[in-house]
């Protein structure tokens, strides 16, 4: 019993030993909303405004394309019944190709925006994750988490590096001339 009892208390005492240093040690978790950074940073705001542009470009060439479906088929229908059936019937597969054709720009069209989309996105992101690092280093934080995917459902406000991630992509991307 007192040999048990020994072999407890050494246990303990060694689990003490290891944990002290730990316990000394202090951790400081920050966060980051890169979402927001995304959304609020200058860099943000002018991708936004290349893909709007480039989609209001791609839907100009769509819409002139949707036009021409529409006249092929007001043409098609209001001379039905006096086309004979072999010309209906060229006029008819024409309409479904140009339409598949039109669905096909269509798809492509919207892959290129969203990949657009993830390159710009990407980019900045990736700047961010840099930024975030050197701020994590300067000020002794353990851990940043990224707050806009969930999880974090409190913290403090003097862990919030968010503004400070905009600033400083917005401060280095005004020096690279964007």
């Amino acid at each position: 019993m007192l040999k048990r009892l020994s072999q407890v208390s050494l246990s303990i005492l060694i689990l003490l030993a290891l944990a002290l240093p730990a316990a000394s040690a202090t951790q400081k978790i920050g966060y980051a909303n890169l979402q927001k950074a995304l959304n609020n940073c200058d860099a943000g705001k002018q991708a936004k405004v290349n893909l709007q542009k480039n989609a209001k470009r791609l839907e100009a060439n769509l819409n002139a394309r949707q036009e021409e479906l529409k006249k092929m088929k007001t043409d098609i229908e209001s001379k039905r019944a006096i086309w004979n059936k072999e010309t209906l019937n060229a006029k008819e597969q024409l309409f479904v190709d140009k339409s598949k054709e039109f669905e096909k720009q269509f798809r492509a069209y919207n892959d290129e925006l969203n990949q657009k989309k993830q390159a710009e996105e990407g980019a900045i992101i990736e700047e961010f994750s840099k930024i975030v690092e050197e701020l994590a280093k300067q000020r002794g934080y353990t851990y940043v988490i990224e707050r806009s995917i969930g999880g974090l459902l409190y913290a403090a406000p003097e862990g919030d590096l968010t503004d400070d991630v905009i600033r400083i992509h917005n401060k280095r991307y005004q020096k690279r001339g964007k």
